[in-house]
């Protein structure tokens, strides 16, 4: 009987999660949240939003009308820098916790992560790591943890294979992307070698 030599089992790029950064200025606001629907529709794991230093909207308020708009996507939410105490939000995030059913996460530094944790012991945290920029941990175990890396949007749908399978194998657990046309597009046709550089983000 001849042995044959053993073979690593093939890395399953499918496993990496897709997570698409959502822009930062939803102005006009209804082109916005239809992006934001296209994106869940077309199955992305996460919708991150990120409201910046001085943002012109209330992020909570957004996100909690996207719990009505979307249905599978985690919220991944970047509670503004200069909002009001944990203590005081924390009826806000529990009830758009309760209204996502259980989607909502909070993008948090390391030094808040035990603050949000007493305030909205509910709500999902995931971990910015801060000698690592674009780097942020999920806590979990089993298949929900893992490290989410921040990449630029595809060049097409070659660049993205490859970006998937180079994640799969460095054990990344999801990507996070910035909204762009193309990504839609290959998101819903996956298997289209063409795709349509010619979609625009805004058509539901």
């Amino acid at each position: 009987m001849v042995d044959l030599p053993s073979r690593e089992p093939a890395v399953d790029a499918r496993a990496v999660k897709v997570g698409v950064l959502l822009a930062r200025e939803p102005d006009p606001m209804g082109e916005w949240l239809a992006d934001t629907t296209s994106f869940d529709a077309a199955g992305v794991d996460a919708l991150w939003v990120d409201s910046g230093p001085e943002p012109k909207w209330d992020v909570l308020a957004l996100t909690a009308a996207l719990t009505v708009l979307t249905s599978r996507s985690l919220l991944v939410v970047t509670l503004p820098s200069s909002g009001a105490p944990v203590a005081e939000l924390a009826r806000t995030l529990e009830t758009i916790g309760s209204l996502s059913h259980g989607r909502l996460v909070l993008l948090a530094d390391p030094g808040q992560c035990d603050q949000l944790a007493v305030h909205a012991p509910r709500v999902r945290i995931f971990r910015r790591l801060p000698d690592e920029p674009g780097v942020f941990e999920e806590p979990g175990t089993g298949d929900e943890a893992g490290r989410w890396l921040s990449v630029p949007p595809p060049q097409g749908r070659a660049s993205w294979r490859a970006a998937l399978a180079d994640a799969a194998e460095h054990g990344v657990h999801g990507l996070v992307v910035p909204a762009d046309p193309l990504l839609l597009d290959i998101l819903r046709n996956p298997d289209d070698p063409t795709g349509r550089r010619d979609l625009h983000l805004a058509q539901g």
